[in-house]
């Protein structure tokens, strides 16, 4: 088949969950014998740069922008439109003629093109809750829960502002909210050529519901392991350690690792903590983990994670943990973990609470350090559980079948079959 995938950012100038996973399953179809093209928009691009190349088998064509406005208006505009994105993509569609466009991200894209292919079978993946909420992640500015259901926009305008750093939300936003609340059904309007949406867990699937979406219109289907990224390219050294845990995502407010770092100081010296991820996408957060880090001198950040040695990475630790503080749609590192045999360490949330607590891995409350200092020193205190825990872990699903599934899907949607 001739698939084309379109996401906002790509590898390896961003690695992102979401970026991974297309990047991946992009390779793996064209594997199979299937000509794979990728549409995303490379801003700050530098002169003279391609805007199409192949690599791996792969063609990548890129919609050359300028880096993003300064100005809020702008920022907001182009998360939902930008016209040259559009341009570039009537093009792509008439150069390349694919027989199926799979949407993977449309913020920052344009949310007008599918109906620019709507002449074509379309697929679009819910890999966050950005198609309901503005900032993707249901979280307000006063770093809680943003209540599940259909979009408020007078709730929206308060989070927008309060972003912003608005002091005056609560006098503005009945200014504001009759533009968020275009934004919202915009949005969801400009999905309706879209045939089949797909979401990685059963619990993003729920919350679009809840959020106003047809459920016959949602289907689950769990993203597939890369086995290229877990290959084992070095002997396990977990060193000196009692205990060693890892952290492997985002450093980022939302992801709790602050949470990580205060449970983890209560710990003997003889403890580690590993921490991967790029600390300088929120500097200011960076910082105030590295004081707070200073309490245990096993802390260490070992900074971006090469996709290559993801596998060689997780299985130096004993056990890895994710403390997100928002509600993760899958998680994709946990799949990893366990497919290796580390057990996981979660937040009680989200699509994390797949993980069997006392069976395969533990869970605790969101954002309580010392719940998790507790299950912390009780692994410390007894090493021999992690044993245990292996013993019940099981693995994902195989990028190969998913990816085989997916064509599938698209034959179907393509002939106007029932759906597999």
């Amino acid at each position: 088949m001739r698939i084309a995938f379109v996401v906002h950012q790509y590898p390896p100038e961003h690695i992102g969950g979401t970026e991974v996973y297309t990047a991946s399953l992009a390779r793996c179809l064209a594997e199979q014998g299937h000509e794979v093209h990728v549409f995303y928009p490379r801003r700050g691009a530098h002169p003279g740069e391609p805007a199409h190349t192949v690599q791996g088998g792969v063609h990548l064509w890129r919609a050359l922008l300028p880096a993003r406005p300064a100005d809020p208006w702008g920022q907001f505009w182009q998360s939902v439109r930008n016209a040259r994105v559009e341009r570039t993509f009537r093009a792509f569609l008439a150069a390349v003629q694919p027989e199926v466009v799979h949407f993977q991200h449309l913020q920052n894209v344009s949310v007008r093109l599918p109906r620019l292919a709507r002449s074509r079978p379309q697929v679009l993946t819910l890999h966050d809750y950005w198609y309901l909420c503005p900032n993707g992640q249901l979280i307000l500015p006063n770093r809680t829960l943003c209540p599940e259901g259909p979009p408020r926009p007078g709730r929206c305008a308060q989070c927008a502002l309060g972003r912003l750093g608005q002091t005056l939300s609560r006098a503005f936003a009945p200014l504001l909210a009759p533009l968020l609340a275009w934004r919202n059904d915009y949005v969801k309007r400009s999905l309706a050529p879209i045939g089949l949406f797909l979401t990685p867990s059963a619990f993003a699937r729920e919350v679009y519901i809840r959020g106003g979406w047809a459920a016959e219109r949602i289907r689950v289907f769990e993203l597939g392991l890369d086995p290229a990224r877990l290959v084992q390219r070095a002997p396990i050294a977990r060193g000196p350690y009692r205990l060693h845990l890892g952290y492997l995502g985002a450093i980022a407010w939302q992801k709790g690792v602050h949470v990580l770092i205060e449970a983890f100081s209560s710990l003997p010296s003889d403890a580690a903590l590993t921490l991967y991820g790029d600390t300088s996408t929120f500097p200011g957060y960076a910082t105030s983990l590295r004081e707070a880090a200073r309490r245990h001198p096993g802390i260490r950040f070992a900074g971006l994670a090469p996709s290559e040695a993801v596998g060689d990475i997780l299985r130096q630790f004993d056990y890895l943990v994710v403390p997100s503080l928002w509600r993760e749609t899958f998680g994709m590192v946990v799949q990893e973990a366990e497919a290796v045999g580390t057990p996981v360490i979660a937040s009680r949330i989200g699509a994390l609470q797949r993980i069997r607590d006392g069976v395969s891995g533990r869970l605790f409350e969101p954002g309580d350090a010392q719940g998790l200092a507790r299950i912390l020193r009780e692994l410390y205190d007894h090493p021999e559980q992690r044993a245990l825990y292996q013993a019940h872990l099981t693995a994902g699903p195989l990028l190969a079948d998913q990816a085989q599934r997916l064509v599938e899907i698209y034959r179907a949607l393509l002939e106007g079959r029932p759906l597999p």
